[in-house]
Parts: structure tokens; C-alpha cells; sequence
């Protein structure tokens, strides 16, 4: 029969499933998915995925993401699956670090992650990071194995976990360079404050395991860095990358410049029990304290420090850098719980946590698309359903209107270039190069380029206003063809009649 701690660990991981996969097609594609989704379209045609080194991101996402849509299909629903599976793999990951710490504080650093508004919002759709921070967990859960058993388990887990985060995206040297340095830095504290015992008790593997090991790995990295071995061209993209993402990461000019405590911002704003196992890490300094705490928490500031100070920087990136702060908020709540009071203690705990929760549904469940929310990044924006919705209902009643014809002029390609795929007569031109007909079922059309497409125009239109993307200025103007979207046109909705002097 299983304890009831083990009830307790099962019901987090399902609350993470749960908060993850519910209504997962709620938030309108992002501008990356459509870019992640239109990349495995081009591996489903060529067979192969060619690894661009100006993308900065590795293969192997785009590879579970054609698995997933090879299997179950194309939809929004299909290519945010796989990213909902390894996230809540990594609430279940960090429950296994009871091999090391006590197993409560594990369980709410699991509880920390599972409800967290982050971990939940980019645990729902189909972009790398995800997977950066399970194989970060995955090293993370086997250094400690080698250091202190030798099992050749751990052994396993840590070659797995760099090959992972090497084959998933180039910020890998920065975590990479983190766990290394927390090294010499533990083993120097250690002198002047002694942790609890740690005695290594020897290898259990021979140097041929290490061998395998090696080599099943570095032949998993040739195999997603060349395209299955079909693109031996594209490998030498994995050391060229770093030329382009140095020049970009230290750019001024990007758009995406933060200062260096935009991290302690966004965990001010929604991580809070990361932000106390930050503050908590003090604690940490006193003598007898676990000394894989100790470590996490030294590499979790390495790296913190290191995304602090390159200026380009997006808010997803944060899920990589939080995950050792829950495993000290959880151990700072039980030594706590066992020096003042053990239900005070848990009552904190587990206010901080529901806190944390309701911060994340209603981020994640209502203001999934609020630009004032730093989460909602670029995000597309609910006016694309203008567009959307009619198309999928009218698609709906008859697959006969898959052959309709659409321009999207001057607007950015993305997510639409993925979403309406199967839509053989959409195009996507820019105003200095209109096609000769003009006149579809519908226009998608930006605000500087209006004054030149609506002289071309011969039929009469409704016009809706449109913002594709938030946190932009990308003004737009959705034209459609009265007797085709009839049903879908709202009321006193203006309309554009040719010669006439139409509303703008």
C-alpha cells in the first residue's frame, strides 16, 4: 500500500498535469510556435531538420514536436502536448531529489513548481525552455549521485542531461560554466563552515561505462546537430552559433534589453516562493546544513548572475534559473517548522504556495493575453480569432473552404504561415509587391500599407481593426468578403465600398 507521503507526491504531480493541460488551447498561438510549427512542416518535406545556427536554439525540440504532430496531428493542441508532459515530468523530477534531501521539503519545493505562474504559463505551449529545465534537474539530480554513491545511474543522468540541454539550446555554456564553478566554490566554504557529513562511498562502474556513456551521447548530439545524419553540413553551426548569439546577447539595439535585475523583478512580481528560497539560501551558510543545497543554491546564483548580466533577455528564460531556490524554500520551511512551530511553519508555507496559485490561474486562465502582465511577452493577441474562428467554422461545414483565397500584407507571417497551412491560396505579400488580383475572401492588411491596397480593391468589404501581437506596434485591418463571412460579420461593423470615402 502506498504511504501517505506517497499519496501526497502523487497528488502534486497530477495538480501539475492538471493546471497544465486544462483548456490548452485557450491562448492564441505565440509568433515562436508558429515559427516551431512552420520548421516541422519543413522537416515533414525535406525528411530532415537543417539546424540554423542564427536561430539560437537547438534541434532536438523541433524533433519531439515532429513526433507529436506526425502521430496525433497538426493543431495548437498536438504541438503544446509534449512541452506539458516534460514540465510536469519535472515537478515528478524533483520530487526524486528525496534521495538526497529530506523528502517534505522536497515535496514543497514540487508543490512551489507545480503552481508556479511561470512554470504553468510557459509549461503550455511549444517553446525550448521547458526542456532546458529538465535536463538542468536531470544534471542536477545526478551530480550529487557521482559525488557522494558513484551509481552509475547518476552517471547516466548527468551525460544525458548536458547531451540535453547541449542539443536544446546555446545558453547551456552559461549553466554548464555554473556547475563547474559552484565546485571550487562549495569545496572552499566547506573549509571555513562544515556541512552535514558527505563521505563518498566509491565508484560502482568501470571505465567502460563511462566510455559508453560518452559515446552513445556525443552520437545522440551528431545525430540532432546533422539531421539524422543527412545534413553532415549544418554540424560545424554548432560552434558557429556562439559568433551570432555573443553579438546578439551584448546588443543594444535588440528590442529585447533589460536591466540586470529583471530577474528579481519577475520573481518579485510572481515567484514567490523562489524569491524566499533566494533570500533563504543565507540560511545556508550556517554550519550542518545539506550540503547539496548548499551546492544547487551556489549554481542557481552562478547562473543567476551569469543571465543577469548579458542584456538580452526574455522572460521565459526564467524557469531555468528558479528551480534550486524551491528546494530552499522548501528546507528553510521544515528546519523552521522544527525550531519555532510546526503548523505555524506549514500554515506560511501553504500560504505562500496558494498564493502563488491563485497568481497562476488567474494569470494563466484569464489574463493569458494581458500586455501588462511581463509574462505575456510578444504574445498574440485574441484579435486574430477575428480571422480564426470564421475560417475554422466555415471549414467545418464544408472542407470546400480550404480552397479560399486570402493576402496577409505588410502583417507579420507568423503564427498565421503555420496555423492556416492547409490553405493552399493564402499568400503572405508585402505592398511593394501586391499580387495582380487583389480581391479575395479576405485581407489581413497593416496600417502602412492600407493606402495602397485599397485603390486595388473592386469589391466591398467589412473592416475589422486588428492587433496581431501585444507589447507591438502592428496595427492592422482585417477585410472580409461580406457574402463569404456573412454569418460572423458584428453589427455596425463599417464597410469598405470602392470609390467611395470608407471610415478608417
Amino acid at each position: 500500500m502506498l504511504s501517505r507521503r506517497s499519496w501526497i507526491s502523487a497528488a502534486i504531480v497530477l495538480l501539475a498535469f492538471g493546471l497544465r493541460i486544462a483548456w490548452l488551447g485557450l491562448k492564441p498561438a505565440h509568433f515562436d510556435e508558429g515559427v516551431n510549427g512552420w520548421f516541422v512542416d519543413e522537416m515533414t518535406r525535406q525528411g530532415f531538420y537543417h539546424y540554423d545556427p542564427t536561430n539560437f536554439h537547438g534541434p532536438f525540440h523541433f524533433y519531439v514536436l515532429f513526433l507529436a504532430q506526425t502521430l496525433l496531428g497538426r493543431s495548437v493542441w498536438v504541438l503544446r502536448l509534449p512541452i506539458v508532459l516534460v514540465s510536469t515530468a519535472s515537478v515528478g523530477l524533483v520530487l526524486a531529489f528525496r534521495k538526497y534531501l529530506d523528502e517534505r521539503a522536497c515535496q514543497i519545493a514540487a508543490l512551489a513548481m507545480a503552481v508556479s505562474p511561470g512554470m504553468v504559463f510557459y509549461g503550455r505551449y511549444a517553446i525550448h525552455e521547458m526542456w532546458m529545465l529538465f535536463f538542468l534537474l536531470l544534471i542536477g539530480w545526478g551530480l550529487p549521485g557521482l559525488w557522494r554513491f558513484g551509481e552509475r545511474r547518476c552517471l547516466w543522468a548527468v551525460a544525458l542531461g548536458i547531451t540535453g540541454i547541449i542539443v536544446t539550446k546555446e545558453t547551456y555554456v552559461i549553466h554548464l560554466v555554473a556547475f563547474l564553478l559552484a565546485m571550487p566554490c562549495l569545496l572552499g566554504y566547506e573549509k571555513l563552515s562544515p556541512s552535514q557529513e558527505w563521505a563518498f562511498t566509491g565508484w560502482r562502474f568501470a571505465p567502460r561505462d563511462v566510455y559508453i556513456a560518452a559515446t552513445v551521447c556525443l552520437g545522440l548530439i551528431l545525430f540532432f546537430y546533422t539531421g539524422g545524419f543527412m545534413d553532415l553540413s549544418s554540424l560545424p553551426g554548432m560552434w558557429e552559433t556562439f559568433h551570432t548569439w555573443v553579438q546578439t546577447g551584448t546588443a543594444r539595439k535588440s528590442g529585447h534589453e533589460k536591466d540586470w535585475y529583471y530577474w528579481l523583478q519577475l520573481l518579485g512580481r510572481y515567484e514567490w516562493p523562489a524569491l524566499a528560497g533566494l533570500a533563504g539560501g543565507l540560511w545556508l551558510l550556517a554550519p550542518r546544513t545539506p550540503r547539496v543545497a548548499r551546492y544547487l543554491t551556489i549554481y542557481g546564483i552562478g547562473a543567476l548572475i551569469g543571465y543577469s548580466i548579458v542584456p538580452y533577455k526574455t522572460p521565459w528564460c526564467i524557469i531555468s534559473l528558479i528551480w534550486p531556490f524551491y528546494f530552499v524554500f522548501g528546507l528553510v520551511a521544515i528546519r523552521s517548522a522544527e525550531l519555532i512551530d510546526r503548523w505555524t511553519m506549514v500554515t506560511i508555507a501553504t500560504l505562500v504556495c496558494l498564493g502563488s496559485l491563485g497568481v497562476s490561474w488567474k494569470l494563466n486562465f484569464h489574463d493569458y493575453t494581458d500586455e501588462n502582465e511581463p509574462y505575456v511577452y510578444v504574445q498574440t493577441l485574441q484579435d486574430v480569432n477575428k480571422l480564426l474562428v470564421p475560417l475554422e467554422e466555415l471549414v467545418r461545414r464544408d472542407p470546400i473552404h480550404y480552397q479560399l483565397r486570402g493576402h496577409f500584407i505588410g502583417t507579420e507571417q507568423y503564427p498565421f504561415s503555420w496555423l492556416l497551412a492547409d490553405y493552399p491560396h493564402i499568400d503572405y505579400p508585402s505592398a511593394d509587391e501586391l499580387p495582380e488580383t487583389l480581391d479575395a475572401d479576405f485581407l489581413l492588411v497593416d496600417s502602412a500599407s492600407i493606402e495602397k491596397v485599397e485603390p486595388l480593391l473592386r469589391l466591398e468589404y467589412f473592416k475589422l481593426p486588428v492587433r496581431v501581437r501585444g507589447n507591438s506596434d502592428n496595427a492592422a485591418t482585417l477585410y472580409l468578403y461580406g457574402p463569404t463571412f456573412a454569418d460572423f460579420i458584428p453589427p455596425d461593423c463599417p464597410k469598405f465600398v470602392p470609390g467611395a470615402t470608407n471610415p478608417q
